[in-house]
């Protein structure tokens, strides 16, 4: 009994100690973004304090609201799933090109890059609730300085500072992106390698440079790789340039044609080295025929409801309403205030708004959609919008402009506003932010049954992908439809069969107390040399 008990104090402080690790490394993170993001240098006396005032603002409203979701336990269905193969893949179950799930199933959804880039978090920060999120937060970062600098690029300042915060924020407040980069779904890091790559060929198209061409194909290769061939969408960009910036000069034209047949090679060139190999071949041969084609010809899950393939442009609208009204609102002030913007870069606008449209107008050519699938589109919508509000942003911005002793006072209040927010971050690791009875039930189960416990149960429980996700996620527990071959069988009282129970009991299982109300638990009572032959229902008339 003294051992037991020094076990469990022993985990438990090894707990505590985990709890302080993550709550100082998100407290690590929040003060970089504040420190690196939003830059110090206000010798301006022009509406630079006020753009820096409410850039850091912003910078710490959409923080916070993503580590608020972030930070607390559970995770949607797609990402609790994506989190156990990555994991799975970190350990050593599976590979890059054959991902294990759980047995005997390979993952074939989706491509492999995601999960081999988040296996590489799994390594370093181990198997923890958290380290997914802290993979999900990080693509989130690194999407907002591209998208920083993408706005900061294709929207020359002439010595105005820190106007990204209008893109940023506006990025932030459409709902889809606060879900999706807070619960681990795949389409926030084939966003990632796309807007890295529209940058590095928008850069490349005004700097007339090779080298970025290069890498930009490299990028939308990685894209593709994450997920399918909706990642090749900024193959368009070159043509989309020329339409908005260079119309009516041919020799521009033919270099528009040009760079996008080189990187439309390129991309088919990487396919086909891989697809010389055993792995890459067969993984690919495995996307294609269970997930992309299936898909493209509606055998798979249809989830447009009543609008068919337009529902994506309703999602979109919807998504795009707290944009849209801000840029309204400023509008509207400007016009209270009777200040004079500047004129509204319509090319811009449009450039953006084209981009948008390629990244999500052929995910309509199936009738499986999502609100997130937006995702990889949004930051072109919002820059396009973002365009269009910019002149009334900047205008309000110089017409209150604050003082240097009011930005001291205000960064004092920052950095006070910071650091109370970290305190409560940090007191919220740990807590369950959803599926609290899911999670509740796979802590128990972890504590009750050894790591990679494999647990019989009904048919009809295989159905119930959340419980089988977390299952796997947590303590790298399986299940078996073969139950009656396992040492437990799980029997879910409201999914599987009554049937079921006196099968098992007659073949030598007995109950044994569990503390979920919504299972049963039953313990293996006969040898593994039982001869199953006598659970075939023939066998017990045959002779007869």
């Amino acid at each position: 009994m003294t051992k037991i008990r020094f076990g469990t104090e022993v985990k438990r402080i090894i707990a505590e100690i985990l709890g302080i690790y993550y709550k100082a490394l998100y407290c690590s993170f929040y003060i970089f973004i504040v420190s690196t993001i939003a830059e110090t240098n206000v010798s301006n006396p022009s509406g630079n304090n006020t753009r820096l005032i409410a850039c850091i603002t912003i910078i710490i409203l959409t923080s916070m609201l993503m580590l608020d979701r972030l930070v607390p336990e559970g995770l949607f269905l797609d990402g609790v799933t994506y989190a156990a193969i990555s994991r799975n893949l970190a350990i050593g179950k599976g590979s890059f090109w054959a991902l294990y799930y759980r047995n005997p199933w390979i993952f074939s959804e989706h491509p492999p890059l995601f999960f081999g880039l988040q296996a590489i978090f799994f390594k370093i920060f181990g198997d923890h609730y958290l380290t997914e999120k802290i993979y999900s937060f990080v693509i989130w970062l690194l999407t907002a300085i591209l998208l920083k600098q993408f706005w900061n690029r294709a929207i020359p300042g002439n010595g105005v500072s820190y106007s990204y915060a209008l893109p940023l924020l506006l990025w932030c407040l459409v709902p889809t992106i606060t879900w999706g980069y807070t619960n681990n779904i795949l389409d926030c890091t084939m966003a990632l390698f796309d807007i890295a790559a529209v940058w590095t060929l928008y850069r490349s198209l005004k700097d007339n440079n090779m080298w970025g061409i290069i890498t930009c194909g490299i990028l939308i290769f990685c894209a593709t790789l994450t997920k399918g061939p909706v990642g090749a969408f900024p193959l368009a960009v070159p043509g989309l340039y020329w339409l908005v910036y260079q119309r009516g000069s041919g020799k521009q034209f033919f270099t528009a044609v040009m760079l996008t047949i080189f990187l439309t090679a390129m991309l088919i060139a990487f396919y086909v080295i891989f697809y010389q190999f055993p792995g890459p071949r067969a993984s690919f041969d495995r996307y294609l025929n269970q997930q992309l084609i299936a898909a493209l010809s509606g055998q798979r899950e249809i989830t447009t409801g009543g609008l068919g393939r337009w529902q994506l442009l309703y999602d979109l609208a919807i998504q795009m309403l707290v944009p849209i009204a801000i840029t309204i609102i400023l509008i509207v002030i400007v016009r209270l205030l009777k200040l004079t913007p500047q004129k509204t870069s319509g090319k811009h606008a449009l450039f953006f708004l084209l981009i948008g449209l390629a990244a999500s107008t052929p995910i309509m050519m199936s009738v499986k959609q999502r609100t997130f699938y937006l995702v990889p589109s949004l930051p072109y919508y919002v820059l396009a919008v973002a365009a269009i509000a910019y002149p009334y942003f900047l205008v309000i911005t110089n017409r209150f402009k604050a003082g240097q002793k009011g930005l001291r006072i205000f960064r004092l209040s920052a950095i006070i506003v910071s650091l109370g927010l970290c305190i409560y971050l940090g007191s919220k690791v740990g807590q369950v932010g959803r599926d609290h009875e899911m999670i509740s039930n796979m802590h128990y189960l972890a504590e009750k049954f050894p790591k990679g416990e494999v647990l019989g149960i009904c048919a009809e429980a295989e159905k119930d992908y959340a419980f089988l996700a977390y299952l796997e996620r947590y303590n790298q527990m399986e299940v078996n439809r073969i139950f009656y071959a396992q040492k437990y069988v799980l029997i879910d009282k409201e999914l599987c069969n009554n049937d079921i129970i006196p099968i098992i009991n007659s073949i030598g299982f007995r109950e044994e107390p569990i503390g979920l109300s919504r299972y049963k638990l039953y313990h293996r009572h006969f040898p593994l040399k039982f001869d199953f032959t006598l659970l075939n229902p023939v066998f017990r008339t045959r002779d007869k």
